[in-house]
């Protein structure tokens, strides 16, 4: 949320924040990927008993780290180990191509890597994007919510002065 009030591109998971954030800010403001939350416990029953698949894309970042790419292996093993042998809680295994997928998305709207090097107005179409988002915030405004939870949590009314 702090992303989008300052201007920034969310890429997320579609989890309960970013769903109330796509709400406010359209669609086309964020890039969402991953399981429903609905899906998440049925996938997290059917890692402990049928085990975690690894997709090749994500067993090369794996291969990459126990390499030593990124420093020292052994700093990572624990994180590594929970998702190939601890059931994958966080699904990273499910959600990591969906992830690259949003990824290109990203890439194509900022015309990087991959993105169109002639065009030209992909610069206009994120800092768009980025102003429509800081706009779009409102609804998460502190004042909105402390009057929110005011009336429909503490069910108390402001005092006349």
């Amino acid at each position: 949320m702090k992303f989008a009030l300052n201007g920034g591109l969310i890429i997320g998971t579609v989890d309960g924040a970013n769903v109330e954030i796509t709400r406010e800010i359209g669609e086309d403001n964020i890039f969402l990927f991953g399981n429903l939350a609905e899906s998440v416990e049925e996938i997290r029953h059917k890692h402990y008993y049928e085990g975690v698949s690894i997709p090749q894309t994500l067993a090369k970042v794996f291969g990459a780290i126990e390499f030593g790419q990124f420093g020292n292996p052994d700093d990572y093993r624990p994180l590594i180990e929970s998702i190939r042998n601890h059931g994958d809680y966080y699904l990273v295994s499910d959600d990591f191509d969906l992830f690259l997928e949003a990824h290109q998305k990203l890439e194509q709207v900022y015309g990087h890597h991959g993105g169109d090097a002639s065009d030209k107005d992909h610069l206009h179409r994120w800092v768009k994007k980025s102003v429509l988002s800081v706009a779009n915030m409102g609804f998460f405004s502190s004042d909105r919510c402390i009057d929110d939870y005011a009336e429909n949590i503490w069910e108390v009314e402001p005092l006349n002065q």
